[in-house]
């Protein structure tokens, strides 16, 4: 199957299988897995593994498999509503993704919370990355070419949970998507234990710290 009939069945937002196979199969045939967990926080497993290669890649392989890729993706950009995390938007993008991963580091994290202004400016984030921000429009951000796990970071630092994230990027109240779920799902997001207990108030989406 190529990549567009992947995105035909489940979506071009669900393409973690993708990666997940395109990982291995970048690899040699000899790896060594250095580290592997598994994590469930409430509705979608969290896995993690680490693989080392033992062999040196061959240039003509590697040039083969870039001619490969081109033709996986043929096609692809006739579905609706996609947004491919193509090189050149990944470029774009880069600023603004690196911003928001820099969220990790609590001196980052209370700039930004102190004066967001100012930490806009000393990143240097264009007037639309700056808006997008302000605003927290997550699908906007999405279709910018903000990486999903960059708006964890932000939603955890803004008290935003991740299921109200996915709600606001099907431009649904919490409940109402929370209706079109098997399971109601626990509120959550990746804030952890530093952030505090958390409050989410269902009506606007938001938290308080305590």
């Amino acid at each position: 199957m190529t990549i567009a009939e992947y995105a035909e069945l489940g979506g071009f937002e669900g393409a973690e299988v993708v990666m997940w196979l395109t990982m291995r199969g970048a690899l040699s045939a000899n790896v060594v897995c250095k580290h592997r967990s598994y994590y469930l926080p409430s509705m979608t497993g969290i896995a993690t593994a680490i693989y080392e290669g033992t062999d040196a890649p061959n240039p003509a392989i590697i040039e083969r498999q870039r001619r490969h890729l081109a033709s996986e993706l043929s096609g692809v950009e006739r579905l609706e509503g996609t947004y491919p995390f193509t090189l050149e938007r990944s470029v774009k993008a880069f600023r603004i993704n690196d911003y928001l991963h820099r969220m990790v580091e609590p001196s980052h994290r209370e700039a930004f919370l102190a004066d967001p202004e100012a930490s806009f400016e000393a990143a240097g984030l264009t007037e639309k990355e700056r808006d997008l921000i302000r605003r927290r429009d997550w699908r906007g951000l999405m279709h910018y070419g903000v990486i999903f796990f960059m708006l964890e970071k932000l939603g955890a630092v803004t008290g935003v949970s991740n299921l109200h994230i996915y709600a606001a990027m099907r431009g649904e109240t919490l409940e109402a998507f929370q209706r079109t779920r098997n399971a109601p799902g626990a509120l959550y997001s990746v804030a952890g234990k530093g952030a505090g207990n958390l409050a989410w108030d269902p009506q606007t989406g938001g938290a308080t710290h305590s």
